[in-house]
Formats: structure tokens, C-alpha cells, sequence
């Protein structure tokens, strides 16, 4: 009796082992699969903290980011946004006057923001800008969206653009650069320019981008787009609109 239940468990845990053998690949992909949704998981709900830490948040757009529907975005938490309105001397978004129109009344407040070219002059950048927003350029101050690494002289051109559009509206001008950027502005600049920071530990910043390419659900429909946020809590918020609407 004892040989004969040897025997059996010895056929038993052959045959698991040729199961193993032969399903080795599959078991390997399941668990790769696993480990992958479960580190997907973590990793999401990282970001979703990071997010939710930030007692006011908003979104930038363009023309590339699907319809918003802007009331419904209020209603979902987020408290304001930045409409991309031009790029260069001559490049226009095709859904800014929409999306600006659309904006107003929703609740939120609205900035308007513009790409700087280091190919294009000044003044004709500041022509493009200007024609497209008009004299309302919404409740935030005017952005300036500098895309990679400047050089010495580039970042001068970019200062002169910066006092270009200060004078024209006189009010202050956010700029959403790199740090190195940003601190070696020229010192000739003696208005309140703010700093738009893509590093969440930037202390200095105003803004701060949170995560790129967010999934967000506005009125049943996942939108994506680029989650920013002030650096700062509901009551600083409420000082820096007053602070700057109030020129």
C-alpha cells in the first residue's frame, strides 16, 4: 500500500513538473503581466497623490487636446487653465478664440499663453501674440512657453520678448522654461516675472507641471491633457489673483 502511494505521488509530481515544463513561457508572461498592472497600479497612484496634494490645480491646452467642455472641468476639481494661443511670428492655434470664448463664465480663470521662437523676431512674435488675444488676455498673466535650452544670446532675446509684452499689457508675465533659464534672465527686468517650473520640488515656482499627458474624466469622457497646478494653498491662490488682477 505504502509503495503503491509512492508511486502515485511520484506520476503526481512528474506530471506537474512536465505541466510546468511545458507551460513555462505562459506562466512567465502572466506573471510579467502581474508585476507589470500592479507596478501600473503604484505608479498611478503615485501621480494621483502628487495631484491631490496640490489644493488648486489646472490644465494647459491646445489645439492637439480633444474638446473641453470647460464647466464640466470646474465641476471636476481643477480651478483654472492656460489656452495656448500662438507660437512664433506667424503661427496661430486654430481653436484658441473657441476655447477662450468657451472658457468664460465656467468659473475658472484663463490665461493665455504663447510659444517662443528663437528664429522669429521679437516684435513680430509680440505682433502675432497681441493680434490673436486681443486686449483680453483672460484672468491670469500672459505665459511664455520656452521649449528646450537656450543660449546666452537666445536668453537675452528672450528677455527683450519678456519687457516687449510686459509694456504692451503692463501687467506681469509667467514664463514656463527650465531653471537655468529663468535665473539667468536679464536683471534689466525689473517687473514681477514668475516662474512655471516642470520640476514639482522647485520651491521658487508659482506653477508647477504635475504630469504630462493626464487622463482626466470630464462629464463621462477621459480627456488628456497636461495637469499643472499653483505652487501654493487655496488662501496664496486667492492673494496672487487679487495681486494680480489688481494693476
Amino acid at each position: 500500500m505504502d509503495s503503491r502511494m509512492s508511486l502515485y505521488h511520484q506520476n503526481k509530481n512528474n506530471s506537474w513538473q512536465k505541466m510546468v515544463k511545458k507551460y513555462k513561457w505562459l506562466i512567465t508572461i502572466i506573471a510579467v503581466l502581474f508585476i507589470s498592472v500592479l507596478g501600473y497600479v503604484q505608479y498611478e497612484n503615485y501621480q494621483n497623490y502628487l495631484i491631490d496634494k496640490y489644493e488648486v490645480k489646472g490644465i494647459m491646452i491646445s489645439q492637439s487636446n480633444a474638446y473641453i467642455d470647460f464647466v464640466s472641468l470646474a465641476q471636476s476639481g481643477q480651478n483654472f487653465v492656460y489656452i495656448r494661443a500662438s507660437q512664433g511670428a506667424t503661427y496661430t492655434d486654430d481653436d484658441f478664440s473657441d476655447n477662450f470664448q468657451r472658457s468664460q463664465g465656467s468659473g475658472l480663470q484663463v490665461g493665455s499663453y504663447h510659444v517662443f521662437s528663437t528664429q522669429s523676431n521679437i516684435k513680430d512674435q509680440l505682433k502675432n501674440f497681441t493680434k490673436e488675444v486681443g486686449t483680453d488676455y483672460g484672468t491670469l498673466p500672459p505665459m511664455v512657453d520656452v521649449e528646450g535650452d537656450l543660449s546666452t544670446s537666445q536668453i537675452e532675446k528672450l528677455s527683450n520678448f519678456i519687457f516687449l509684452l510686459h509694456r504692451y499689457y503692463d501687467t506681469n508675465v509667467v514664463v514656463r522654461s527650465s531653471y537655468h533659464i529663468f535665473t539667468h534672465l536679464d536683471d534689466k527686468i525689473t517687473h514681477d516675472v514668475q516662474y512655471f517650473s516642470q520640476n514639482i520640488n522647485n520651491k521658487r515656482a508659482n506653477f508647477i507641471e504635475v504630469k504630462n499627458n493626464r487622463k482626466i474624466n470630464i462629464d463621462g469622457s477621459n480627456v488628456i491633457v497636461n495637469q499643472v497646478a499653483f505652487n501654493g494653498t487655496t488662501a496664496g491662490w486667492r492673494h496672487y489673483l487679487v495681486k494680480n488682477q489688481d494693476r
